[in-house]
């Protein structure tokens, strides 16, 4: 797919200036890290708050990348050392794609290639669960051909625009995960990839630092829908009062469990290690309709939620129950959301990728509705700061003692800068101050000390916090299985 004379078009059309070796040959794909680049990558120079892509150009080319893409103030001040034998190794023999700013070519690129292709084209955001149904939703499409996706957490101003650099003429679909923390940010993403279909799981607090509240993050995240063009499908979470939207769409798809909808789930039951509930179809689409028992195997209602944002955006492309519920029941726990883990007869329900007032929320109900504890064992919470509250933080933390208190958890451990506040909160609610512990961060922490057989633990916090580092105490003393 990717070629010298390829970038060679995008150049000429882009104002980039592409010298060195301009031989045609094949490009395997696009780096901007030296360490994990593979040879034939072409390396791309970002300049970020702690290093500058520029510095590892040469490394770049010892490890055989097809070429480089720099900045042309990088580009002139290395011409302007003059022509010594380093310069010339470094120059002739190699292609340099030469830019104003490597970020925005990228970006650029990126738009530009996406633009070479008609498949469905997906667009993913919300508070929570933007990963699982992402995950879910390439698990159904693929069992029609091949399906690029995002990978890891390459979802923002950066790693969207290289996820698509990846997209090929054989892939029946992109789905694209979409993560914002500031305004401005879904307009960029939504520039870059054009999405033809638009999903919004749900609304939660979350950034408030720079979206200010649970308004703002609703205002930037229905960006998505406000960018969809003609032809377009938005998917729209019935059951979240800010996700109402009247704009423009040539399909409108809706799904919920509280409220009438396009697809609906009921007998929703929580088991062991699984979630079963049966779906609806009630709007009118060729090859579907009816109704279908799920058994997913994940915990919680919120689960039940990423599935039907999955399934919705799958019946609105045409694909069948069949084919839904047999990816769904395949489906396996992304690592740090919603794992289950075994260890010396204690179960660990490990939660801990990310944090926010609404996915904690969810997470203590799942806690909460645990229904295989035996008599006389405790459901216990350990629980880490939620990171990017801004003004609100102290209330949040507050606010999650409380309901700790309010689902009945027997056992309270928190850890971090918030910890005294969460305890604080619990304990105003009535959880007995003995059967709650107080720790600075996770390193003071024993969680093998904590914990006993026959325990059900919750294991959440916000990324930065690092909770699953808890973990390690456990290695030690017994062996974790999934």
């Amino acid at each position: 797919m990717w070629s010298v004379d390829r970038l060679l078009t995008w150049g000429k059309e882009h104002g980039a200036e592409i010298v060195g070796n301009l031989e045609n040959r094949a490009i395997s794909g696009f780096s901007i890290n030296t360490q994990t680049l593979s040879a034939g990558t072409v390396f791309i120079c970002l300049k970020g708050t702690q290093q500058d892509g520029h510095y590892f150009v040469e490394e770049a080319f010892d490890k055989g990348a097809a070429g480089v893409m720099v900045s042309r103030a990088w580009f002139s001040e290395q011409k302007n050392k003059g022509k010594n034998k380093r310069q010339q190794n470094l120059f002739d023999p190699h292609l340099m794609i030469v830019v104003e700013d490597p970020l925005s070519s990228l970006q650029s690129l990126a738009g530009w290639h996406r633009r070479s292709f008609q498949c469905p084209i997906i667009g993913i955001t919300g508070t929570n669960g933007k990963t699982t149904t992402k995950e879910m939703l390439s698990k159904i499409l693929i069992r029609r051909g091949p399906v690029l996706k995002t990978e890891g957490n390459l979802n923002n101003h950066i790693g969207l625009p290289l996820t698509l650099l990846r997209l090929q003429k054989e892939d029946q679909a992109a789905v694209l995960e979409m993560g914002i923390s500031r305004p401005g940010d879904m307009r960029l993403l939504c520039e870059i990839a054009k999405p033809t279909m638009g999903i919004i799981t749900n609304i939660g607090q979350a950034h408030l630092e720079w979206l200010g509240n649970i308004e703002g993050v609703a205002a930037e995240k229905k960006i998505l829908f406000d960018s969809m063009a003609e032809g377009s499908i938005v998917v729209i979470n019935g059951d979240d009062p800010l996700l109402q939207w009247d704009g423009k769409a040539s399909e409108k798809w809706t799904y919920a469990i509280e409220n009438e909808a396009d697809l609906t789930a009921t007998e929703i039951e929580q088991h062991d290690h699984k979630m079963s509930f049966t779906l609806a179809l009630n709007k009118n689409q060729k090859g579907g309709g009816g109704k279908m028992k799920v058994i997913l195997p994940l915990l919680g209602t919120h689960q039940v939620y990423n599935a039907m944002a999955a399934s919705t955006g799958a019946l609105a492309l045409g694909y069948e129950f069949d084919e839904i519920r047999s990816a769904l029941k395949d489906f396996s726990a992304i690592a740090l959301r919603g794992e289950v883990i075994k260890w010396n007869g204690a179960t660990i329900l490990l939660d801990a990728y990310n944090a926010n007032p609404s996915s904690m929320k969810s997470a203590l109900k799942t806690l909460a509705e645990y229904v295989d504890v035996t008599e006389g064992h405790r459901k216990v919470a350990v629980l880490g700061d939620m990171l990017e509250l801004g003004s609100m933080a102290k209330s949040a933390h507050k606010g999650l003692g409380r309901q700790v208190a309010q689902s009945g958890i027997d056992r309270l451990i928190v850890v971090g800068q918030f910890s005294e506040i969460v305890a604080c909160g619990a304990v105003g609610e009535g959880l007995r101050k003995e059967a709650v512990s107080v720790y600075k961060n996770v390193a003071s922490l024993n969680l093998a000390h904590e914990i006993q057989e026959g325990d059900v633990v919750l294991i959440k916090g916000s990324r930065g916090m690092k909770m699953e580092q808890l973990l390690d105490s456990l290695y030690k003393v017994g062996a974790l299985t999934h």
